[in-house]
């Protein structure tokens, strides 16, 4: 049997792309009215919702980082990440992050006995690398009267750089950033993202803000938000590497697991809670 011409390797690159694509966009359609009714609800119900998306990083950050013994892990990951929202909820939140950096501490020690030693770094890093991002969603939404607009806003801006990254990289092609991390980004991909997530957060603090925002601080703030946004991005991609996994689950079509699809907020969420912290003294 002959091998497929390139013409015909090419039809079924761009029918494979389709396909993903179209699964992409029906898982997205599925979960973003989820994603923005909990954050319109606020409260224990927005709180719930980062739970379970919580305990899915959990379990994919446990199965893809440890040899041995990934249920235990898993357990207590999910245990210190549950404990550390449910303070957050009761507006404790110095105290939900202490409950993170007791748990690193805890995976550190556990995992000094119950670990070889190339896992003892990823268990430590799991509490960190999910209860962050996730706690810093938590406070931005409690902010008094503008934290829906805050984190929807931010969503937005991450949600804009992910699609315009995908399209201009798959429209454009051209030079890899690091292909030997992440064989599908691109320049062009980077600079789309910056573009697209630039227009979203102009527009952004044009319609939603309900303040006056310079148009410099808006696009600028925009663009910092992308380069965090893909950053994340490419560390997920490194750790993926690292494990020979290609997603981090399947759990969502088309986007892989939750890890996957979150990855734009391991440092963008963080960065914006801390600078908002900063401009209000």
């Amino acid at each position: 049997m002959q091998p497929p011409t390139p013409a015909v390797r090419g039809a079924l690159v761009a029918i494979s792309d389709f396909s993903s694509l179209q699964q992409r966009v029906i898982s997205a359609c599925v979960l973003a009215p989820i994603a923005v009714a909990a954050l319109i609800y606020g409260g224990w119900g927005f709180i719930l919702f980062l739970a379970l998306a919580g305990i899915a990083m959990c379990y994919e950050w446990c199965d893809a980082s440890l040899s041995m013994r990934k249920p235990f892990f898993t357990a207590i990951l999910v245990i210190v990440l549950l404990a550390a929202l449910v303070l957050a909820g009761e507006g404790e939140m110095q105290e939900a992050f202490y409950i993170l950096m007791a748990g690193a501490a805890l995976f550190l020690l556990l995992g000094f006995f119950m670990l070889p030693g190339k896992d003892r770094i990823w268990a430590l890093l799991g509490p960190l690398v999910i209860g962050v991002p996730t706690l810093s969603l938590v406070l931005l939404r409690m902010m008094p009267e503008r934290g829906f607009i805050l984190t929807f806003g931010l969503f937005l801006v991450i949600w804009a750089t992910d699609i315009a990254a995908y399209f201009s990289g798959k429209g454009i092609g051209g030079p890899k950033i690091a292909p030997s991390i992440s064989p599908n980004k691109t320049w062009a991909g980077l600079v789309g993202g910056m573009i697209g997530a630039m227009i979203a957060a102009f527009l952004v603090s044009r319609t939603l803000s309900g303040e006056p925002v310079a148009a410099f601080a808006a696009l600028g703030s925009g663009a910092i938000c992308a380069i965090l946004a893909q950053t994340g991005d490419f560390a997920e991609s490194a750790w993926k590497r690292k494990f020979g996994i290609k997603d981090a689950s399947n759990l969502i079509p088309g986007h892989g697991g939750v890890l996957d699809r979150l990855d734009g907020v391991f440092l963008t969420a963080p960065a914006f809670l801390f600078f908002l912290l900063y401009m209000n003294g």
